[in-house]
This record gives C-alpha cells, sequence and structure tokens, in this order.
C-alpha cells in the first residue's frame, strides 16, 4: 500500500509538472503505444518489405499482448481515480499494457532492422518507449509503478520470445496460440483475451497453410504438422468460449482478421519463391 501511495504522489508531481500545452503532445504520443498502431506497422513491413520479419513480429507481439491480458487478469489493480484522468480507461491498471507494448514492439524493431547501428537502434527505441511510459502518468490512467512494470514485463517476453522462436515466424504465431489460450483461461474468456486468441489462430492456420518459399522448402510437411497442433488448441480455446454465444461471435471474427492479415501475401509465394522483399 505505502508502494502504491508513493507511486500515486509521484505521478501527481509528473503531472503537475507538465505544461498544459503539452499534454495534446501527449495524447499523440500514447497512441504510438496502441495495439492497432504497431500492427499496421508490422503489417505494412510483412506485406511491402520482409515476409519473414514482418510475420515474426506480429506473432511476437499479439503473444506479447496475450500475456498482457493474462498478467492484468491476474493482478487485477486498480488503475489511478478517474478524477485525475486526463482521457478515459477502463480495465485494470497493472502492468500498463502501453509500455509493456511498446517495450516489445519497438525492441523487436530494434533487434530486427538494420538501419543504423545497434546501439542508435537500441536507444531510438528506449527514447519512444519511455515516452509513451510518461504519457500514460502524465495522463493519469496509470501509476508510476505500472508503467515500470510493463516496461520490465515486456523486455523479458521480448528475450524469452526470441529465444524460443529465433525469428521464426510459425513458431511465433503458435507462441500467440499458446499465450492467447493462457489468456482466455486467466480472465474467464474476457473478449479481449479471446480476440486474441482468434488473431493468433487466424494468421497461425493463414501462415501454415501458405507459407513463405523458404519455409516451405525446410519443411514441406509442417503445415499437416502444425494443423494437427493447432485443432487441440483451437478446440480447448471452443470449449472455454462455448458458454458466451457473443465470446464465440468475437472469436470467429478474430480468426477471420487474423488469417485476412497473413493470407495474402502468404499465398502469393510460391513454393520455390524466396522471402519476398520489395
Amino acid at each position: 500500500m505505502t508502494g502504491s501511495v508513493a507511486s500515486g504522489r509521484f505521478g501527481e508531481t509528473v503531472r503537475a509538472a507538465v505544461p498544459s500545452w503539452l499534454v495534446p503532445v501527449f495524447r499523440g504520443v500514447t497512441r504510438l503505444g496502441n495495439l492497432g498502431v504497431v500492427l499496421v506497422a508490422f503489417a505494412v513491413d510483412y506485406w511491402f518489405v520482409d515476409r519473414e520479419r514482418g510475420a515474426h513480429a506480429i506473432g511476437v507481439v499479439v503473444a506479447g499482448t496475450a500475456l498482457l491480458v493474462a498478467l492484468k487478469h491476474a493482478f487485477a489493480a486498480p488503475r489511478p481515480p478517474a478524477s485525475v484522468g486526463v482521457v478515459s480507461a477502463g480495465g485494470h491498471g497493472f502492468p500498463s499494457g502501453h509500455a509493456m507494448g511498446a517495450a516489445i514492439a519497438y525492441g523487436a524493431l530494434a533487434v530486427d532492422l538494420d538501419v543504423g547501428s545497434p546501439r542508435a537502434r537500441y536507444a531510438a527505441a528506449a527514447v519512444v518507449v519511455s515516452l509513451i511510459a510518461l504519457s500514460r502518468v502524465v495522463l493519469g490512467v496509470h501509476f508510476v509503478r505500472d508503467v515500470l512494470a510493463g516496461i520490465a514485463f515486456g523486455l523479458a517476453f521480448l528475450a524469452v520470445a526470441f529465444g524460443l522462436t529465433g525469428r521464426d515466424p510459425g513458431l511465433a504465431f503458435t507462441l500467440a496460440v499458446a499465450t492467447g489460450l493462457l489468456a482466455v483461461g486467466v480472465s474467464g474468456a474476457g473478449y479481449d483475451a479471446v480476440a486474441l486468441l482468434g488473431l493468433a489462430v487466424g494468421a497461425t492456420a493463414a501462415w501454415e497453410i501458405g507459407g513463405s518459399g523458404t519455409a516451405r522448402e525446410r519443411a514441406p510437411t509442417r503445415p499437416a504438422v502444425v494443423a494437427g497442433l493447432l485443432s487441440p488448441l483451437a478446440g480447448a480455446g471452443a470449449l472455454a468460449l462455448a458458454a458466451d454465444s457473443r465470446s464465440a461471435a468475437v472469436f470467429a471474427f478474430a480468426v477471420a482478421v487474423g488469417a485476412g492479415l497473413v493470407a495474402p501475401p502468404a499465398l502469393l509465394d510460391g513454393p520455390g519463391d524466396a522471402t519476398a522483399t520489395a
């Protein structure tokens, strides 16, 4: 409790020190941590620049967001009082979703991109993540502890995800399905968890059925193998959703979105084509 009070007081001090004319700027900065913005950026990379890198990043971001949902429901910590908020925000406060998502997304960019030196990329990512985290405190929707924990969880997840997947998009999507199931279980089939599970299932199926040229050359039987693994995972998700028809509808829609995001470029790559770049 003492930590919460201290974090809240520090947040009030930060908000009081920020001039009112800067608040709209922080409103804009905070949007850089929105899941939709991040997914659009990685989708553009996947569709038009680098298939493998973009697909892997999409899988990692979806997986990390699903873990975030599980953590939020597990801790079930409140946000600051609505009276201090500059913008409205619902749900639990710990850890900060924007801070955790930003650490994962911009951290992945710093690791994967080949522009400039690694030190410059990591420095740029650190600045962006810090500004997004600060914006959540300035806007009054998170305690300082929330954003610090979000960054820590995000960086830890990013290290584990890259270690487990080795930049393989198929493994990244499978990780997203696994964390999606975790989120569904911990949240009691909440709509956000259901949507992320559906997104992961749709994207995974589309990638493995269509695949990239290099993936097909590596393992021509892999789609059948992964489809066999996905079936029980998707079945477990369906059982979790069975009690609520609206959740089932959210799940089905998210599956379609995930498949629609990944399938067209994957299907354009022929069996002998190399990973597409533009």
